[in-house]
């Protein structure tokens, strides 16, 4: 399975610092998206550091014999374990960085990842950044929120649009850096890639601004337009319903 892909961030029009952070390693397959948390610089520190670090592991994962951080798990693949144990040190140390640094206690950040396998994507999601797939036309969330609101959408007692109105969608229900690994809420999962595929990973500054629908109609606007110019359309929609958080964007084209 071959790929395109593209990448960019906006700071959006009300926010002083781009907390968010966001990585494109096509050789590794690898692509993650973090929105920091915790004001001013911290946030942005941490989305950093988060990428940095899982980024340093699934290369090394990839290429060395290594000593892995947490056990391994069979019932996910190496990508899964990857991403996993990744994830197991950025969390580790944001928690040191924070707790060396009282300006910046309470410093976290929302991730959402992927690495690409053959026909298999392999993803890990924590917090409310998100990844879609456009297939056939129609728009699908694939990762679930950990908000407030989320939580209640999963259990069934908001429908999706009551979700993205309600006055606790921005409250975390989990975010890396904040909890200790064994208290963190982690999502991993796996799916399988078609040709003509389209994903949309995304901070929520994007679906903040747009809804599922917008995004689409953004998307399937004109099937020849690169990938960058659809993903400067969407901020630049994004930007003119408010902008009131930064907007990040990862796309991955399949054929």
């Amino acid at each position: 399975m071959q790929f395109a892909f593209f990448g960019t961030s906006d700071i959006g029009r009300h926010r002083k610092y781009n907390e968010d952070s966001y990585l494109c390693n096509p050789k590794e397959k690898l692509f993650l998206i973090a929105d920091g948390i915790g004001g001013q610089a911290a946030g942005e520190i941490a989305s950093k550091l988060a990428i940095r670090n899982i980024e340093e592991f699934v290369v090394r994962s990839h290429s060395e014999d290594i000593t892995w951080p947490i056990p391994y798990r069979q019932e996910f693949t190496l990508d899964q374990n990857s991403l996993l144990a990744g994830t197991t040190l950025a969390n580790r140390k944001v928690r040191e960085l924070a707790n060396q640094n009282p300006s910046m206690k309470g410093m976290g950040t929302t991730l959402v990842g992927v690495i690409i396998k053959g026909n298999l994507l392999a993803i890990l999601n924590i917090g409310d950044s998100r990844l879609y797939r456009i297939r056939g036309g129609e728009i699908e969330q694939i990762t679930q929120d950990h908000t407030v609101a989320g939580e209640q959408e999963k259990l069934g007692l908001l429908t999706k649009e009551e979700a993205s109105n309600h006055p606790q969608k921005h409250i975390l229900t989990s975010a890396l850096g904040i909890e200790v690994m064994e208290n963190l809420r982690i999502d991993l999962s796996l799916v399988d890639i078609l040709k003509k595929d389209l994903y949309l990973m995304c901070s929520d500054g994007l679906n903040d601004m747009l809804s599922d629908k917008e995004i689409l109609a953004i998307i399937n606007s004109d099937e020849n337009r690169s990938l960058e110019k659809i993903s400067l359309s969407l901020i630049q929609q994004a930007n003119l319903a408010g902008g009131r958080d930064n907007i990040t964007i990862i796309l991955l084209s399949f054929y």
